[in-house]
Protein backbone atom coordinates (compact mmCIF):
# COMPACT_ATOMS: atom_id res chain seq x y z
CA UNK A 1 0.00 0.00 0.00
CA UNK A 2 1.55 3.53 -1.09
CA UNK A 3 1.86 5.75 1.60
CA UNK A 4 -0.09 9.09 1.62
CA UNK A 5 2.01 12.36 1.55
CA UNK A 6 0.43 15.66 3.38
CA UNK A 7 -0.42 16.94 0.07
CA UNK A 8 -2.45 13.98 -0.47
CA UNK A 9 -4.24 14.24 3.08
CA UNK A 10 -5.00 17.80 3.04
CA UNK A 11 -5.03 19.39 -0.60
CA UNK A 12 -5.89 16.17 -2.40
CA UNK A 13 -5.60 16.58 -6.73
CA UNK A 14 -4.57 20.14 -5.79
CA UNK A 15 -1.52 21.32 -7.24
CA UNK A 16 0.33 22.96 -4.17
CA UNK A 17 3.34 21.59 -2.34
CA UNK A 18 3.72 21.81 1.12
CA UNK A 19 6.64 23.41 2.26
CA UNK A 20 6.01 23.70 6.74
CA UNK A 21 3.24 22.32 9.13
CA UNK A 22 3.15 24.64 12.19
CA UNK A 23 1.59 22.51 14.95
CA UNK A 24 -0.12 23.75 17.71
CA UNK A 25 -2.81 22.73 20.26
CA UNK A 26 -5.77 24.04 18.32
CA UNK A 27 -4.34 25.32 14.96
CA UNK A 28 -2.57 23.84 12.34
CA UNK A 29 -1.00 25.73 10.10
CA UNK A 30 0.25 25.04 6.71
CA UNK A 31 2.90 26.81 4.08
CA UNK A 32 2.05 25.87 0.62
CA UNK A 33 3.26 26.70 -2.61
CA UNK A 34 1.80 26.40 -6.06
CA UNK A 35 3.00 24.42 -8.51
CA UNK A 36 0.11 24.88 -11.16
CA UNK A 37 1.11 25.90 -14.68
CA UNK A 38 1.02 29.71 -14.93
CA UNK A 39 -2.54 31.44 -15.13
CA UNK A 40 -4.56 32.99 -17.74
CA UNK A 41 -5.30 36.61 -17.56
CA UNK A 42 -8.94 36.97 -16.23
CA UNK A 43 -9.30 39.21 -19.09
CA UNK A 44 -7.67 38.71 -22.39
CA UNK A 45 -7.36 34.39 -20.98
CA UNK A 46 -4.03 34.78 -22.60
CA UNK A 47 -1.81 32.45 -21.01
CA UNK A 48 1.11 34.25 -18.71
CA UNK A 49 4.67 34.02 -19.37
CA UNK A 50 6.25 36.12 -16.91
CA UNK A 51 6.57 36.32 -13.33
CA UNK A 52 5.64 39.71 -11.99
CA UNK A 53 6.10 38.77 -7.99
CA UNK A 54 4.64 36.51 -5.49
CA UNK A 55 3.06 36.85 -2.08
CA UNK A 56 1.56 35.53 0.96
CA UNK A 57 -2.01 34.55 1.28
CA UNK A 58 -3.52 33.55 4.39
CA UNK A 59 -6.97 30.98 3.72
CA UNK A 60 -8.98 28.96 6.07
CA UNK A 61 -9.63 25.37 5.24
CA UNK A 62 -11.53 22.52 6.41
CA UNK A 63 -10.72 21.28 9.81
CA UNK A 64 -8.52 18.38 10.65
CA UNK A 65 -10.26 16.55 13.68
CA UNK A 66 -10.46 19.21 16.37
CA UNK A 67 -7.93 21.21 14.75
CA UNK A 68 -8.78 24.58 12.88
CA UNK A 69 -6.46 24.29 9.27
CA UNK A 70 -4.97 27.40 7.88
CA UNK A 71 -3.01 27.16 4.73
CA UNK A 72 -0.42 30.39 3.91
CA UNK A 73 -0.73 30.18 0.23
CA UNK A 74 2.55 31.34 -1.62
CA UNK A 75 1.14 32.52 -5.27
CA UNK A 76 2.88 34.28 -8.13
CA UNK A 77 1.23 37.83 -9.51
CA UNK A 78 1.87 37.70 -13.47
CA UNK A 79 2.44 40.15 -16.51
CA UNK A 80 0.05 40.43 -18.65
CA UNK A 81 2.01 40.63 -22.29
CA UNK A 82 -1.16 41.10 -24.26
CA UNK A 83 -1.14 45.33 -25.41
CA UNK A 84 -4.91 45.46 -26.33
CA UNK A 85 -5.95 43.90 -22.35
CA UNK A 86 -6.52 47.02 -19.82
CA UNK A 87 -5.06 44.12 -17.20
CA UNK A 88 -1.23 44.85 -17.06
CA UNK A 89 -0.78 42.26 -13.89
CA UNK A 90 -3.09 39.92 -12.28
CA UNK A 91 -2.85 36.83 -9.29
CA UNK A 92 -2.84 33.31 -10.22
CA UNK A 93 -5.84 31.02 -8.52
CA UNK A 94 -5.29 27.78 -7.42
CA UNK A 95 -8.04 25.43 -9.16
CA UNK A 96 -9.57 23.73 -5.65
CA UNK A 97 -8.12 25.91 -3.58
CA UNK A 98 -8.17 29.89 -4.07
CA UNK A 99 -10.74 31.90 -5.30
CA UNK A 100 -10.44 35.35 -6.14
CA UNK A 101 -11.33 38.00 -2.95
CA UNK A 102 -11.64 35.20 -0.51
CA UNK A 103 -10.40 34.07 3.18
CA UNK A 104 -11.43 30.32 3.09
CA UNK A 105 -10.21 27.54 1.25
CA UNK A 106 -13.10 26.22 -1.32
CA UNK A 107 -13.58 23.15 0.02
CA UNK A 108 -14.25 24.91 3.07
CA UNK A 109 -16.39 27.74 1.22
CA UNK A 110 -18.54 24.57 -0.18
CA UNK A 111 -19.36 23.31 3.37
CA UNK A 112 -19.77 26.95 4.96
CA UNK A 113 -22.60 27.14 2.05
CA UNK A 114 -24.07 23.77 2.45
CA UNK A 115 -24.72 24.44 6.30
CA UNK A 116 -26.49 27.55 5.39
CA UNK A 117 -28.67 26.02 3.05
CA UNK A 118 -29.56 23.08 5.19
CA UNK A 119 -29.70 25.08 8.95
CA UNK A 120 -29.85 28.56 7.81
CA UNK A 121 -29.21 31.78 10.36
CA UNK A 122 -28.06 30.40 14.45
CA UNK A 123 -28.57 26.86 13.50
CA UNK A 124 -25.74 27.31 10.91
CA UNK A 125 -23.57 29.24 13.60
CA UNK A 126 -23.98 27.17 16.28
CA UNK A 127 -22.88 23.73 14.07
CA UNK A 128 -20.01 25.91 12.95
CA UNK A 129 -18.90 26.74 16.45
CA UNK A 130 -19.15 23.40 17.16
CA UNK A 131 -17.15 22.52 14.02
CA UNK A 132 -14.53 25.26 14.66
CA UNK A 133 -15.41 26.71 11.25
CA UNK A 134 -14.06 30.50 10.83
CA UNK A 135 -15.97 32.69 8.46
CA UNK A 136 -17.44 36.01 7.98
CA UNK A 137 -16.05 39.35 7.90
CA UNK A 138 -13.67 38.68 10.85
CA UNK A 139 -11.57 35.43 9.90
CA UNK A 140 -10.12 34.94 13.79
CA UNK A 141 -13.98 35.06 14.59
CA UNK A 142 -15.23 31.39 15.46
CA UNK A 143 -18.20 30.68 13.76
CA UNK A 144 -20.38 31.33 11.00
Amino acid sequence: MASKTVEDVLFPGIDVRVERVSDASDILMVEVVSTARPGRCPNCRKQARRVHSTYQRTLDEQPLGPRRVIARLRVRRYFCDRKSCSRKTFVEQVPGLSERHRRSGTRLTGWLRSIAIELGGRPAARLCQRLRLAAGPDPTAQGC
